[in-house]
């Protein structure tokens, strides 16, 4: 049952990566919270989903972006990991879960029914600067660099296409400097060894699978399965943490 549900999560959750440019440990975690501690858990999920980014990366149709529109996020954001790291030390880790499963909980159905903000669709650089600096911060927290990136570049209202560039770099980059930190502290070891054997394996073929489908699927398609990934984390999130507290 440990290796079903390890091998399951792994393949549903690299197809909503491939799709989506983001969500791997949300949805992976979702499995493996069950049958994986937390030390061994979370060097998986930072690589699998670069695994993951890696080989959507290979497979994404060339739309003549520019790096240029991902790099402010990713700047901000590598800054905002140390914190996130110092901060894990001395902020409850549950209190942090809730108030973020909360926020996506509330957020999600708002933005489903919410109208056009063009005063946000015109904010430049130095707000997307500061909302990667944030998410770089929830990264080092928790793992969950993804959800608020996610949550402004739908705000601004870009294409699908822009979304899932600049949340798939920007998560590829964070996680890259987190599982060198990983390694740095020897937290990714030779124990994680099957289990990322495995991952390479099972995650392949639905990642690629997920970037093809993106394509399938119009623009309202694809803002659904965003908002619904980030209300059921959200949701998960809250779940999980209340339980465990009671």
């Amino acid at each position: 049952m440990t290796w079903f549900l390890f091998i399951l999560g792994a393949i549903i959750a690299g197809f909503v990566q491939g799709l989506t440019g983001f969500a791997f440990a949300l949805i992976a975690m979702s499995f493996w919270v069950w049958i994986l501690t937390p030390q061994l858990a979370a060097p998986l999920v930072v690589f699998a989903s670069l695994w993951s980014h890696i080989i959507s990366i290979s497979k994404e149709q060339k739309h003549e972006m520019s790096f240029s529109i991902v790099m402010p996020y990713i700047i901000a954001g590598i800054i905002g990991v140390p914190l996130g790291i110092y901060l894990l030390n001395i902020i409850n880790a549950d209190i942090f879960k809730i108030v973020l499963g909360m926020f996506l909980v509330i957020w999600c159905p708002v933005m489903y029914f919410a109208p056009t903000l063009p005063h946000i669709q015109k904010m430049g650089r130095a707000a997307d600067s500061s909302i990667g600096f944030i998410g770089g911060i929830l990264g080092g927290l928790g793992g969950f660099c993804g959800a608020i990136p996610s949550a402004w570049v739908m705000l601004k209202n870009l294409p699908k296409q822009q979304q899932r560039y600049i949340l798939r770099h920007f998560n590829f980059a964070i996680q890259l400097f987190t599982i060198a930190g990983y390694i740095w502290h020897d937290s990714l070891n030779s124990a994680h060894i099957p289990y990322i054997l495995v991952l390479m394996l099972c995650v392949t073929l639905p990642s690629i699978l997920g970037a093809k489908f993106f394509y399938m699927i119009s623009e309202k398609q694809f803002k659904h399965i965003v908002l619904s990934l980030l209300f059921a984390s959200g949701f998960f999130l809250l779940s999980i943490t209340l339980v465990k507290l009671l």
